[in-house]
């Protein structure tokens, strides 16, 4: 068989002229929309022939009322300053405030006989009533956020123009907006939790109701092909190279015959040069589950997480073809090779992950939604991804208070690399793990939450349906630190994800004792604020730790796009701005001092990536350093913010890096040699499954201003993951209060496999001496190779060192930050007479950016700035 590798995508026409059987109709434009209490009759009459839209709005579908409000300029930006208080809260306003009728027309082409035509909605919160020519389409409220549903709308369609209008529900009860899920009774309904406020977030006004999700016409025949899946067996254990043994896919597929006759035909599954099939009559007005013979692929090209290997994906396609020869219905996918597994480690007190076979260290972060408004997109989704798979994480852990995100998003993954952990919608906070005098009603009232548990499990059948091809998909999460009540955990344990998705882990909670022991007995998660860096290895966290995390200030320029000048000052211990605590920024205590008093907003935010960046490489090099003995893994809280948050983030939501990117993609590198902090030690990490023999390990520490103080070599080898403790670095004699120590490791014919810069300081002693750094300048020149692909070369000519140097892609006229862009390396320091190579990635601009003419900016601690045009 031929090996294949392509990620094959299937685009639908939107051409109504050009619309055929088995096609998709997006309806994701022409929406109206008009508060309900202002709209004095029924669906039916909205629908009608007579009905005359007056004084409607413009609707965005997808979207939330609140993205309607705001495209039509009702509200003020809820992510700048204090905005979000200008907006009424639904809890104040009453429901009716954010109930809304949303209204479009859709032009459907002739249908032929035997053909039928189905309206499905992938997301509507909370609630909504459906109707469609004067008839309501929906027999029973379609409820749940979450929940995906398919009307069957043939009988209802006219010729030319039909007229569809979705009144939409918010959540009841919507809760006061107060505490971490508010008043928490927002989790008496199937919806996400954090719409209410939480410690990272202030609360979404309208607690996102609305079509929120793709809403489309889907045209089929006779039988409907639903919720095809494929189950990948890898088994033994695998290495990413070389000729590999067999593998062996499951296909199976739902049949729906809405007609009143019998449906007889074959359904048939092809991939590549392989096809199974299977002659099949499905029974009038009834859904059938159809399991097909497993095939075997040959020498398949298998798929790794990120740092382990490549992620290839298979082009897959069911069909169902009718006696008469002809196809009813048809659905294309990509799916990935690989077999996930997990054990409980009883010596080391951890569970341990693995992929075909291999063991697996986590490195990750978790992740809340790309936007608070829900304002989502493939573009987006990638860009995202992409920042963790360039942080070298290999797995992303969708925290519980938010959403089952979509299959964009695993798109995304699936092509980076990226394993998913997957919360479903339970939280401590809410579910009352705790009690708290914020919330309404007691914990042991809130632990039944929700109040629908038939809903809740329907859901989650639904959910794992529409995601359970995706090879990123690693693990089913019941709650975060808080499992579901027990009557549906039981059924998700022992009923649900044994029937719909057996081959993955479900894991009750976040914080489950079946996750990791700690040598003081349970588990658990945190800290989340500033540690000094020593913490991370001489402090022993929890075996395998779902949220350990610390600040996240943004850059300069990103404050200036989220609150008024007058708001950009220095914040006081004292006396904090209350335009930063509302976007909820969590203090540096004394580690920005250390590098001296800053002097403005410039300044501060400036001495804070120093800072994150020491933070993050730190907390995962104190991981790495107990790789296998002491810990299994850990996930950042939290990777992202999806609005505008002053605190836990490695990149903010206009999609800039901050230092912490940069120090923690250094730390989490697969091959890596690293600074064991607690007793000096230079560590190599190998989280690869290849072993690497005829290392160098150059080990020099400079002081401030470039002076090599030492020099040290040696030849080392690297075992599969693994570590290794090598020599300790020897600062007995250096008089300097900070100094520099730079580790590389480099293989045969001398080529670079890692480097690492620290800058440090003597015991008591603070960073000031950076301060005496003259001003330094650097020479950039841009070059494209053959590819297209940019690289800047930053050389550094001059007698001072280049101290912790920050490069940007800004507009030519106006000077803007250009986003997303990605450097293969960031916020360098350059020695007198050195330079570096970096690699600029600007795939990923938004296509109005692309053509519009950018700079390469550079700055520094004492770098005197410049731009070149690239």
């Amino acid at each position: 068989m031929k090996r294949l590798t392509g990620l094959f995508l299937l685009f639908f026409s939107v051409s109504l002229q050009a619309v055929s059987q088995h096609d998709i109709i997006k309806l994701n434009s022409g929406w109206k929309a008009k508060k309900a209490m202002d709209v004095v009759v029924d669906g039916t009459v909205i629908t009608g022939n007579d009905f005359r839209l007056y004084d409607w709005m413009e609707a965005v579908v997808p979207g939330t009322v609140l993205t309607t409000l705001l495209h039509n300029q009702k509200v003020p930006d809820p992510f700048f300053g204090m905005n979000n208080e200008l907006i009424p809260d639904i809890h104040k306003a009453g429901a009716g405030y954010y109930t809304y009728w949303f209204y479009n027309q859709v032009n459907i082409p002739e249908i032929k006989e035997g053909e039928q035509v189905w309206l499905k909605f992938r997301g509507i919160n909370y609630s909504a009533e459906i109707f469609l020519n004067g008839k309501k389409v929906n027999p029973d409220i379609h409820e749940g956020m979450f929940l995906r549903e398919k009307y069957l709308v043939t009988p209802h369609l006219v010729k030319g123009i039909n007229r569809l209008a979705v009144l939409v529900h918010p959540p009841d009860p919507v809760g006061a907006p107060n505490g971490q899920g508010g008043d928490g009774t927002i989790a008496r309904s199937v919806t996400m939790q954090f719409t209410a406020g939480w410690d990272w977030i202030c609360p979404i006004r309208d607690r996102n109701t609305g079509i929120w999700d793709e809403v489309a016409l889907e045209i089929t025949g006779p039988v409907d092909l639903l919720d095809p899946s494929v189950l990948t067996g890898v088994p033994g254990k695998r290495v990413p190279e070389g000729k590999q043994a067999p593998a062996f896919v499951a296909a199976s597929a739902d049949l729906n015959n809405p007609t009143d006759n019998i449906q007889s035909g074959k359904l048939i599954v092809r991939c590549g040069s392989y096809e199974v099939s299977k002659t099949v009559v499905v029974p009038a007005g009834e859904k059938i589950t159809v399991n097909l013979p497993e095939f075997k692929i040959e020498n398949p090209n298998l798929w790794w997480p990120n740092g382990m290997g490549e992620h290839p994906l298979y082009p897959v396609e069911f069909s169902f073809v009718n006696s008469n020869g002809q196809i009813s219905d048809q659905e294309k996918f990509s799916f990935g090779i690989r077999q996930t597994g997990t054990r409980f480690d009883k010596k080391l007190r951890g569970r341990i992950f693995s992929v075909n076979g291999q063991d697996i260290f986590i490195k990750g972060g978790n992740w809340i939604a790309s936007d608070a408004l829900l304002r989502l997109s493939p573009e987006r989704y990638e860009a995202e991804v992409k920042m963790h798979a360039r942080m070298n994480m290999n797995m992303i852990r969708i925290w519980g208070g938010s959403m089952t995100e979509r299959p964009e998003f695993y798109d995304a993954c699936d092509k980076y690399g990226l394993l998913v952990w997957q919360d479903l919608y339970i939280s401590g906070d809410c579910n009352g793990r705790w009690y708290d005098p914020l919330k309404k009603e007691t914990k042991e009232r809130r632990r039944a939450y929700p109040d629908n548990h038939s809903l809740f499990v329907n859901t989650v059948i639904d959910q794992v349906k529409m995601l359970r091809n995706h090879p990123s998909l690693y693990l089913w999460c019941g709650g975060n630190e808080y499992p579901p009540p027990a009557d549906i955990d039981k059924r998700l344990k022992y009923e649900v994800f044994p029937k719909y998705d057996r081959t993955r882990f479900y894991l009750n909670e976040s914080t489950s004792a079946d996750l990791a022991v700690n040598v003081l007995g349970g588990n658990g998660d945190g800290p989340y604020g500033i540690q000094n860096p020593l913490h991370f290895f001489t402090f022993t966290s929890f075996p395998f730790n779902p949220e350990l995390g610390s600040v996240g200030m943004p850059n300069v320029e990103t404050m200036r796009k989220i609150m008024e000048e007058k708001d950009l000052v220095i914040p006081s211990r004292r006396k904090e701005n209350p335009t930063w605590s509302y976007h909820k920024y969590i203090g540096y205590d004394t580690f920005i001092d250390q590098y001296g008093k800053p002097d403005d907003i410039a300044d501060f935010c400036k001495k804070a990536q120093l800072v994150n960046y020491e933070q993050y490489r730190a907390l995962q090099e104190g991981f790495n350093a107990g790789m296998w003995t002491t810990y299994t893994g850990m996930l950042v809280w939290k990777n992202q913010n999806p609005w505008t948050a002053l605190r836990g983030q490695f990149y903010d939501v206009f999609l800039e890096q901050n230092g912490g990117f940069y120090g923690y993609q250094h730390g989490a590198k697969p091959l890596h040699l690293q600074l064991n902090l607690n007793d000096s030690s230079v560590c190599l990490v190998n989280q690869t499954l290849s072993d690497y023999q005829h290392l160098t390990v150059h080990s020099q520490l400079f002081d401030i201003h470039g002076k090599l103080l030492s020099d040290d070599q040696y030849e080392v080898s690297a075992a599969a993951n693994s570590v290794s403790v090598l020599k300790k670095i020897k600062t007995q004699n250096i008089k300097e209060e900070v100094y520099f120590l730079r580790l590389k490791l480099t293989s045969e014919e001398n080529r670079l496999n890692d480097e690492n810069f620290y800058w440090l300081s003597k015991p008591g002693k603070s960073y000031e001496a950076l301060n005496d750094l003259k001003p330094a300048t650097i020479e950039c020149s841009i070059k494209m190779n053959a590819k297209g692909e940019r690289s800047v070369i930053v050389s550094n000519g001059g007698n001072e060192t280049a101290f912790f140097i920050r490069m940007k892609v800004v507009s030519e006229n106006g000077g803007e930050l250009a986003l997303p862009v990605y450097f293969s390396d960031n916020y360098v320091t350059l020695l007198p007479g050195e330079n570096r190579e970096i690699t600029i990635d600007c795939s990923l601009l938004p296509q109005n950016l692309k053509s519009k003419s950018f700079l390469l900016s550079t700055e520094g601690w004492n770098v005197i700035n410049q731009s070149i045009k690239m």
